[in-house]
């Protein structure tokens, strides 16, 4: 039995430790997909990488996983058609998986060495590159491209860079100003 006040003060010290209001470390020290859960601010996005099952992907891959990552404000911007692709639970899977897998990459590839590879990175999603200019400064712009026999046929918006280089135990994660979705 406890004596006087130290139940309460028991108590008190369990809510504390279990407090999700601290912000997680992004030293590389925790995978990415519970970083992109805890992100406030990812929330469109990572719901979208869970149901397209590209989040088991990331976590059994035998290497490291760059994500570029729009953030909900600009997922929320975008036209309604464009927007459900990622929002929808009932939207077609093959455009889900197209749209998310769009913005993966394998490997760690943080905005220094990114400059390394002339800028361009081959994602998950079959026929598609991201485009990076101006790397690793911190006004680097990305920009998504549709190749078909290795030509663009058509490219999307230009992001800048809101949060860069958030490292993972398995990956990195790029925070964008401007969600790169194009549907066919």
């Amino acid at each position: 039995m406890l004596a006087g006040g130290a139940l309460p003060l028991l108590l008190a010290g369990c809510q504390t430790a279990l407090s999700p209001s601290r912000p997680l470390p992004e030293d590389g020290t925790i995978d990415v997909m519970t970083l992109l859960s805890a992100r406030p601010d990812t929330k469109i996005f990572t719901d979208a990488l869970k149901r397209s099952g590209l989040a088991e992907r990331i976590n059994i891959a035998n290497g490291p996983t760059t994500l570029f990552v729009p953030n909900d404000t600009t997922i929320e911007a975008l036209p309604p058609a464009q927007r459900a692709v990622l929002t929808d639970p009932k939207a077609d899977q093959a455009k889900l998986r197209e749209a998310v897998g769009s913005l993966i990459a394998s490997g760690q590839l943080r905005l220094e060495s990114i400059a390394v590879r002339n800028g361009r990175i081959t994602t998950w999603a079959p026929g598609h590159e991201l485009r990076i200019t101006g790397a690793p400064a911190p006004t680097a712009k990305i920009q998504r491209a549709v190749l078909t026999n290795g030509r663009t046929v058509a490219s999307g918006p230009t992001a800048g860079f809101a949060r860069a280089d958030i490292l993972g135990s398995n990956g990195v994660i790029h925070i964008i100003d401007t969600a790169l979705i194009v549907t066919s």
